[in-house]
């Protein structure tokens, strides 16, 4: 990041990106219902104090979108094999080179709109402010790619079914004051093909039929040899990991979207320097000038004490003063 005489910055939005941790109450409640020892009402309401709280501390901070922090989630995909037909929790598979875990989606039907009381279950659209509700779901791409595939016949088909059951559940989302939809999609830079590329253009293809604003959502990985073909996909905003992705990788590209830059690291509990995010979001602005400018977290902030995400979560409300 850049350091040395920092001027003020202006237009610029931020949101969180990802899973957000609980509480260490939440934490200690949960594994007490593991061992039989508490209810199911006991974890609910704790989830629903740590809920509360990040909703305040969002709203504290000024961010342009608020999220629930998907805090009743036991992973990205999880919710998926209740709210769609055809997807069975499967073995349990390391999150790229993080110390958590994702049970694989077993795909064993056709995947389908099952359960639309399970949304409200999953995305609590009730607790959120009017006008600023964002849904993260996993991008189609991430999620057929780290999906057993024991039904489709090759791979197209089953991102092309992902890709209209998450269509499916969008609209419902739309329903319920969703305005902005954020695709979480690490898979889609983990040395994807052009071939890989290209079906996953196709999936948002399907997508962009919905209405809401929408958000593709790279982490953990550069983009420099995807950032051509992203540029190209029909969504918003394009959301970069900063900590893997540096400017020098896309600053020669023509950047007609909106960009989210990850500036607060979600993997390292040393808190950022507000003056050298501002330097850096102010090179972004000058070299790359995107249509609208995001801050926001590179990835999830599920992977640090809860302590620490709302510490960084206050960061972004220092930023936004200019």
């Amino acid at each position: 990041m850049l350091s040395g005489k920092i001027q003020m910055v202006t237009l610029i939005s931020t949101h969180l990106t990802g899973i957000h941790p609980r509480s260490e109450n939440t934490v200690t409640i949960t594994r007490a219902f593991d061992r039989g020892k508490a209810s199911r009402e006991d974890v609910d309401r704790a989830i629903q104090v740590d809920l509360s709280n990040l909703i305040a501390v969002q709203t504290n901070a000024g961010l342009d979108w608020i999220v629930d922090g998907q805090l009743n989630w036991q992973d990205i995909f999880r919710p998926f094999s209740e709210i769609l037909t055809g997807i069975t929790p499967g073995t349990l598979s390391r999150w790229f080179d993080n110390n958590t875990f994702y049970r694989k989606p077993m795909v064993k039907g056709k995947i389908t709109l099952a359960n639309k009381s399970s949304i409200d279950r999953y995305f609590r659209s009730d607790c959120l402010p009017d006008k600023q509700k964002k849904a993260i779901l996993p991008g189609p791409f991430t999620f057929a790619y780290a999906s057993q595939n024991e039904i489709h016949a090759n791979f197209p088909d089953l991102i092309d079914d992902v890709a209209h059951a998450l269509g499916e559940t969008i609209v419902e989302l739309e329903k319920r004051g969703y305005q902005c939809i954020q695709f979480n999609e690490p898979y889609l830079t983990s040395n994807t093909s052009r071939t890989d590329l290209q079906h996953a253009k196709n999936a948002y293809d399907i997508l962009r039929r919905n209405r809401a604003k929408s958000m593709l959502q790279t982490y953990f990985n550069d983009v420099q040899n995807i950032i051509v073909n992203l540029l190209d996909f029909p969504v918003d905003c394009i959301g970069l990991d900063l900590y893997a992705t540096p400017i020098e990788s896309v600053k020669q590209y023509s950047f007609t979207k909106e960009l989210s830059c990850g500036c607060i690291d979600g993997r390292n509990s040393l808190l950022e320097s507000i003056q050298e995010i501002k330097s850096l979001v102010e090179r972004i602005q000058i070299t790359i000038s995107p249509k609208a400018l995001y801050v926001s977290p590179n990835c999830d902030l599920e992977f640090l004490p809860s302590q620490i995400a709302e510490r960084k979560t206050q960061l972004l409300r220092e930023l936004k003063k200019g």
